[in-house]
């Protein structure tokens, strides 16, 4: 059996302490992390290194957490990336999803509960082993769209646009249960492995994604049943 390839995590904090915590804890886990104080650091790594995961505190000297992911973002559409930090409002919180955040921890937080959240994230990442990889090989079509869950694009109408891995997972879902209702609970567990008020907030924010993605493809919409879940339709 081959060795599996181990997970490089780009960790972004500005108290050295909390850092250095996070990296061991993280490092006896058996991934390889580095370490940055500030976020310019942070984006010189991420430009001249390959991370599988940006763990990014919000909070720093030179350059924000925020700003960071806008610049990683541009960069990489579907490299996960977790927010750190000491604000625990839902507008901070709802500006983190928005920039394209796959989680959001508010500090202070367990250990157990980081790692759960960390390794979840990572499961379901672009960034799988070889026999997920395999499953994700595929292609999916609908109306006038064609999702590439393995080079992470979708083509509507003829046009190509990069994807997160988030937004693939979440498109996937809605087409093979074309005309049927998920209930949000479903669609929450099957995403983000959760069902609680922030990752139900999330949701609303990808699907928002998700229908301007698709918007140009007259053919389908997604439908959203008050208080119950979402549909894609054949128009």
């Amino acid at each position: 059996m081959s060795k599996q390839i181990q997970i490089h995590i780009l960790l972004v904090e500005d108290e050295s302490s909390l850092g250095y915590l996070i990296k061991e804890t993280l490092r006896l886990e058996d991934f390889s992390v580095r370490l940055c104080k500030d976020g310019e650091e942070g984006l010189n790594a991420f430009n001249n290194e390959r991370f599988d995961l940006c763990i990014l505190d919000v909070n720093m000297p030179k350059m924000s957490g925020f700003e960071l992911a806008k610049n990683i973002r541009n960069k990489d559409q579907h490299i996960p990336i977790v927010f750190l930090t000491a604000n625990s409002t839902e507008a901070d919180k709802l500006d983190g999803f928005n920039i394209g955040a796959d989680e959001y921890i508010t500090k202070p937080f367990s250990t157990p509960e980081f790692l759960a959240r960390v390794k979840a994230i990572l499961k379901r990442s672009h960034n799988k082993p070889e026999t997920d990889f395999a499953a994700k090989e595929e292609k999916i079509a609908i109306g006038n769209t064609t999702v590439d869950l393995v080079n992470n694009t979708i083509l509507v109408n003829g046009n190509e646009k990069r994807i997160s891995n988030t937004e693939g997972i979440l498109i996937k879902l809605l087409a093979i249960n074309k005309n049927a209702l998920i209930p949000r609970s479903n669609m929450l567990l099957h995403v983000w492995g959760r069902n609680d008020f922030y990752t139900a907030r999330n949701l609303d924010v990808y699907i928002n994604k998700v229908r301007k993605l698709i918007k140009e493809d007259e053919t389908i919409s997604i439908e959203n049943v008050h208080g119950s879940g979402f549909k894609l339709v054949l128009n």
